[in-house]
């Protein structure tokens, strides 16, 4: 499997990780908070190893500008998917108010 970084346009400010930035597992985005002009985005991944029945444990959560949502959202839309991947979709009442 390759991975390819998706193509943003440039911007006036250069980014760059003055160290290594672990990467995050997640299987689903499970909730959205508002934090004032904010919001925090909270993912998981199943935990299989929890007594009974599987549960989610949360693996990141990060805390954006709400206008940056709409951006996300479009590079997230231009990032058309291979054919026969299936979409998730975030239930209904996952935004928390």
């Amino acid at each position: 499997m390759t991975i390819e970084r998706p193509m943003f346009p440039q911007r006036e400010i250069e980014t760059y990780e003055p160290f290594a930035t672990p990467d995050a597992f997640c299987e689903a985005l499970v909730r959205i908070e508002r934090i004032g002009s904010c919001r925090r985005l909270v993912f998981a991944v199943t935990d299989h190893s929890a007594p009974g029945r599987p549960a989610r444990a949360v693996v990141a959560k990060l805390v954006v500008p709400a206008e940056l949502m709409a951006e996300l959202a479009q590079m997230i839309a231009a990032d058309r998917p291979e054919p026969g991947t299936a979409f998730a979709r975030l239930p209904v009442d996952a935004v928390a108010h």
